[in-house]
């Protein structure tokens, strides 16, 4: 730990730390401004919100102009053409002024609690922080990756138990040159990796505060999932076990929506995430029951019933 670390740590609730919020954004006004607004009623009230929109053709840029001369809090920028959330993540980490930093997508929301929880846990023996999410289907939503661990390699190569977001300083996230614009997805998940590496284990705090919106009808930045998987497994096979590779495989057929043999559940169930693996086998032969649960989660009731 460096003495600057120390410093933060010791001085940390009398000094009030700047903490900067990064959003890119990208077509998806009302989407936006429901994010903005959970930033801006956050318990801790010490935070710059650094907005970069990604060559939106909508109300987006005159909305953000509007938002910044009315709140001094609220710092935007403008890229033209888009050239992706990456790049519009790495825009806000380089203007940072924050010591803290952490990130949020144009189609989520925070909690109101979700800063002052990270800087009230705040130990710099930790790469990161993070903290569970809810995963709101619709009407209903999961509690997702909310119990207290600590992150060390291994089981992050197993898969990406940091979630999306993390809280972290800002010369951390710098120091490692912040998302890879190659990635065409999970590249929070090679960023993680690449902090964990450079700083160590992370710790993954109990409970959630950060709500991922899976029941809009906006428009959505397309992901491709197993390409982005193949280029994670690519980039870090090196430094995987065995039961690392096998669960990266898995990892990629859930993203194919491939089915799910017995003999290959067998043959990973023994790797970690046992239940995660027997409910997809599950879903993978009994399709319609997994389609039927998908329309309760997002419409609250089963058809027909109230």
């Amino acid at each position: 730990m460096s003495n600057d670390d120390k410093g933060i740590v010791k001085g940390l609730k009398a000094d009030h730390p700047l903490v900067t919020v990064y959003m890119p954004t990208h077509n998806r006004l009302t989407l936006l401004r429901r994010a903005v607004q959970s930033v801006l009623e956050q318990s801790y009230q010490h935070f710059e919100l650094i907005i970069v929109n990604d060559g939106s053709s909508d109300e987006t840029e005159s909305y953000l102009e509007q938002l910044a001369a009315t709140d001094s809090r609220v710092r935007c920028f403008h890229q033209s053409p888009a050239q992706g959330a990456c790049v519009a993540r790495n825009v806000a980490i380089k203007e940072a002024r924050g010591t803290f930093i952490t990130g949020l997508d144009d189609d989520d929301e925070f909690l109101p609690n979700r800063l002052e929880m990270f800087l009230d846990a705040w130990d710099p023996h930790y790469a990161f922080l993070c903290h569970g999410f809810r995963w709101q289907y619709g009407k209903r939503f999961n509690v997702v990756d909310a119990t207290a661990m600590t992150v060390t390699l291994p089981l992050l190569l197993d898969y990406n138990y940091a979630t999306n977001q993390v809280f972290t300083l800002t010369s951390r996230l710098r120091d490692v040159d912040g998302f890879d614009p190659t990635f065409k997805a999970c590249q929070d998940y090679d960023t993680w990796v690449r902090l964990v590496l450079r700083f160590g284990s992370a710790a993954r705090l109990n409970g959630a505060s950060y709500i991922l919106h899976q029941g809009h009808e906006g428009p959505r930045i397309t992901v491709k999932s197993i390409d982005g998987l193949t280029q994670f497994y690519t980039k870090h096979s090196d430094l995987m076990s065995c039961r690392n590779k096998k669960n990266q495989h898995f990892l990629r057929l859930m993203a194919q929506k491939e089915t799910l043999s017995f003999t290959c559940f067998m043959a990973i169930s023994t790797d970690g995430r046992f239940i995660k693996k027997l409910r997809y086998f599950l879903s993978s032969h009994f399709i319609f029951l997994a389609d039927v649960r998908k329309r309760y989660l997002k419409e609250g009731k089963f058809n027909g019933w109230k």
